[in-house]
């Protein structure tokens, strides 16, 4: 009797018969999990097109410092790091008020000259970062 569970007989059922019959009781997890990725991959596909737009030039420009203030401090991002400044910066070539953050050990004073590196962006934006120095 005990031979009979591991003896592999041939079943009458042809493949393309069980096909069918899988396909017939599974249709619905298959359709299911076919949504299912789908719409992973959109969302995916969503954020990936959401990322910031990488920099595609930099450019060193000077400004003058006109208004410096303290940026609120989180206590567990601010671990091992100084104290981070805001500055108002009037860049000196096209006379733009800007804003650059620093993360310097102490603000430079109103009215003295700062280095700044201007970061222009694939889509056209342009962002800017205290050089030190």
């Amino acid at each position: 009797m005990a031979a009979q569970f591991f003896r592999m007989n041939k079943s009458n059922v042809s493949f393309r018969n069980r096909l069918l019959i899988w396909q017939y009781e599974y249709s619905d997890a298959v359709i299911g999990v076919a949504f299912f990725c789908f719409f992973a991959l959109a969302a995916g596909a969503t954020l990936v097109q959401l990322q910031n737009s990488p920099v595609v030039a930099t450019q060193r420009v000077t400004g003058v410092v006109e208004h410096v203030s303290l940026a609120p401090i989180n206590p567990k991002a601010a671990v091992g790091r100084g104290i981070y400044y805001i500055y108002d910066v009037r860049l000196r070539d096209d006379n733009a008020l800007v804003l650059v953050g620093g993360d310097v050990g102490t603000p430079d004073p109103i009215g003295s000259v700062v280095p700044i590196e201007r970061q222009h962006h694939k889509h056209g934006a342009d962002t800017y970062r205290l050089l030190n120095g």
